[in-house]
């Protein structure tokens, strides 16, 4: 047993526990470590298309879909570069076709309305709103990386805290044991804090949006397979479900840059 403790030295458990902290701190927006939350049956009910819009793909389609419904209904027109111009009187709601009404102008393309601070305010809060119907969740499902990043911090771990008792046993305690707890605890924080976190803005594509939760995802399925049926298949359903390429009037679907 001695020989064997002697070549499971401290400082190789320093070493694992570190390099675990190192590619958890990088890993950090991938690996979350929280499971989907489930909704009350009555909360798994979508309000209106921008609800399935966010489920199907987030905050780019959100966006989409009010510029659908707006052009539908006049008050936003195509023009001949792809920009979106507003047309018309600004609507009297929701507050996420206003934002992006106000945000058109004169004329932008599709991803810088989506960049507006008004436009970023609305769709904010319609995730919270879909957060507290728990049809999203702020935590993130843990991915196969963090799933093995957990493990070798909990085998750190485990290997620690015997590598303490043996020493404790022979009265006679090593620092660089202690190190490894301060160092493996760290590392299983900061995996709980990249499940928790998330990004204030989406100016970027890399940005992601909050995942569905199992509710969300059933809420979603079947508002695609009533779409696939055409029932309630207006525009701002279609895009909501497909993308701007899925706008009914083919001819301005054309002109348009999706997100």
């Amino acid at each position: 047993m001695n020989g064997f403790w002697a070549a499971l030295s401290p400082i190789y458990l320093v070493y694992a526990a570190t390099a675990v902290g190192v590619l958890s701190i990088l890993a950090m927006g991938k690996n979350n470590l929280a499971t989907q939350a489930s909704a009350p049956e009555s909360a798994a009910v979508p309000r209106d298309a921008y609800d399935v819009a966010y489920l199907a793909d987030g905050r780019p389609r959100v966006v989409e879909t009010a510029i659908a419904a707006l052009l539908s209904r006049g008050q936003l027109q195509v023009g001949p570069l792809g920009e979106v111009a507003a047309a018309g009187p600004p609507p009297a709601s929701p507050p996420v076709e206003q934002a992006v009404h106000q945000a058109a102008g004169r004329g932008l393309l599709a991803s810088w309305i989506a960049r507006s601070s008004a436009v970023k305010a609305a769709i904010r809060t319609l995730e919270t709103d879909l957060v507290q119907r728990r049809l999203v969740s702020r935590r993130r499902p843990l991915t196969s990386l963090g799933y093995t990043l957990t493990a070798i911090a909990v085998v750190v771990l485990a290997i620690g805290v015997a590598r303490l008792v043996y020493d404790v046993g022979r009265s006679h305690l090593n620092v660089m044991v202690l190190l490894v707890f301060i160092e493996t605890g760290l590392t299983l924080w900061l995996c709980l804090v990249g499940s928790q976190r998330i990004t204030k803005t989406f100016g970027e594509r890399t940005v992601k949006s909050l995942p569905p939760t199992t509710a969300g995802a059933t809420v979603l399925a079947q508002a695609e397979q009533q779409g696939a049926g055409g029932r309630g298949s207006g525009p701002a359903e279609l895009v909501a479900l497909g993308g701007l390429a899925a706008y009914p009037d083919k001819r301005i679907a054309g002109g348009l840059m999706p997100i």
